[in-house]
């Protein structure tokens, strides 16, 4: 056998790392929590639309998302796309040969394409392949590079990034109250001055966020529900909205950052699962505790002020509440595998895992042809949506496992190995 075909077979069983599987499992699992939102109701209502009340069921879901879930489920599958394209580097060549960046890049351009393909054929305008693949491109240059350097990387562009975002976040700030005080003041339009006009413009589109209209409502019901062309116009123009836009260099740059720390944090042994008990059960206390606090804080500020966009350090502390609970999720997997107590679950999330790629797709494909194939769009609230998502996982699981009896790959990685390898890599299972 060559060196590529060796290296395009699948992995043997002996050899997989079970950890790296369950990790992304439970991760594709949070993500479709957190996605399923967005793809059975309005896409810009980050919140339920009403005020904010823990007698509500859907708020209290909200309340365990921005928690536990927002940011932090991608921040998990970033992690471990960091420590997939270093076992990539390593199986094909591990030394930075031409053969090696010839297959990391070429995988790199087929995320890209699947991204696209997500927005245009599966009408997921949020997707993160895309950025992945964008991403990528940054990581090789870091193969060899030692733990201490890439964690040092990771946390100088997590500051940075808190840098930038807080001071994004104040302007929006200090614009929105200018607006604010222009919008009480009721003076009449021909007298207010450009820079009172922009500052009014600013309070009015971020009311306009946190309450969409009725009008905006009904406009984005008959795009999402008025046939292919209309859903597809409404998909490409939502994810150019941000694609081309300079909010993709702030979503690489977490990306990066996660995926270099993935990086470390495989080479110290901690996904691969190699760390003792007590490590991981460390992790997720000291995790959960530093990232549910920043991120409760956030959710009491918001809460007690209905969302102002004046609450600037809530999106400043975002990268640090979002890295602490993802830091935790790690801790609470490993510590539960380590324990042996995940039965039947464990081995659902594994199979998940071992074909991240097409799970990630099909949840794309299966909420496409549940919420426009079938017309039920908009008529579920959170914990509707929510009970949906727990069906999807299971669908997915039991999926995953029967392919798994016969397959050696899901058919999405099949495809980016025979692209990135050059070679038909063989589908069904070795008898041996």
């Amino acid at each position: 056998m060559t060196d590529v075909a060796a290296h395009s077979a699948p992995v043997a069983a002996g050899r997989r790392l079970d950890s790296l599987d369950l990790l992304r499992g439970f991760a594709l699992c949070g993500i479709l929590l957190v996605n399923i939102i967005s793809m059975g109701g309005i896409w810009e209502a980050y919140v339920p639309d009403s005020a904010p009340s823990l007698n509500n069921p859907d708020w209290i879901a909200w309340l365990i998302q921005h928690v536990f879930l927002q940011g932090s489920m991608r921040g998990l599958f970033t992690l471990l796309f960091g420590a997939g394209m270093l076992l990539i580097t390593l199986r094909g060549g591990g030394k930075g040969t031409i053969e090696s960046a010839d297959v990391y890049f070429r995988r790199c351009m087929v995320l890209l394409a699947l991204g696209v393909i997500n927005v245009t054929v599966l009408l997921f305008p949020g997707d993160i392949l895309y950025v992945y693949g964008l991403s990528g491109f940054f990581l090789f240059a870091f193969r060899a590079a030692r733990p201490r350097t890439l964690i040092l990387t990771s946390v100088l562009l997590i500051a940075l990034l808190t840098g930038v975002q807080g001071a994004g976040a104040y302007k929006r700030a200090m614009e929105t109250r200018e607006g604010r005080a222009v919008a009480e003041s009721h003076l009449p339009p021909e007298r207010l001055q450009p820079a009172q006009r922009e500052s009014l413009d600013a309070y009015q589109a971020a009311v306009a966020a946190r309450h969409p209209s009725m009008a905006t409502q009904a406009e984005q019901a008959a795009q999402r529900t008025g046939g292919p062309v209309s859903l597809l116009n409404w998909s490409l123009h939502t994810w150019i909205d941000y694609a081309a836009s300079s909010y993709t260099i702030i979503l690489v740059m977490e990306c990066v950052a996660f995926m270099l720390l993935g990086m470390a944090l495989f080479k110290l042994g901690v996904l691969g699962g190699g760390r003792s008990l007590g490590f991981y059960l460390l992790l997720m206390v000291g995790g959960y505790l530093i990232g549910c606090a920043v991120n409760g804080a956030q959710a009491a500020s918001l809460w007690r002020h209905d969302f102002s966009p004046e609450l600037w350090l809530t999106r400043a502390s975002y990268e640090i509440g979002r890295l602490g609970v993802t830091l935790g999720h790690v801790g609470l997997v490993l510590t539960l595998w380590k324990l042996n107590v995940l039965g039947w679950v464990g081995v659902g999330l594994k199979a998940m895992g071992r074909m991240a790629l097409s799970s990630y797709l099909a949840q794309s494909a299966v909420t496409s042809l549940l919420f426009y194939g079938l017309g039920l769009w908009g008529r579920f609230d959170w914990w509707g949506l929510w009970s949906i998502a727990a069906v999807i996982w299971v669908v997915l699981a039991i999926g995953s496992l029967l392919w798994l009896r016969v397959f050696a790959f899901g058919p999405m990685e099949w495809i980016l190995r025979f692209v990135a390898y050059g070679r038909i890599p063989p589908l069904r299972r070795s008898r041996g």
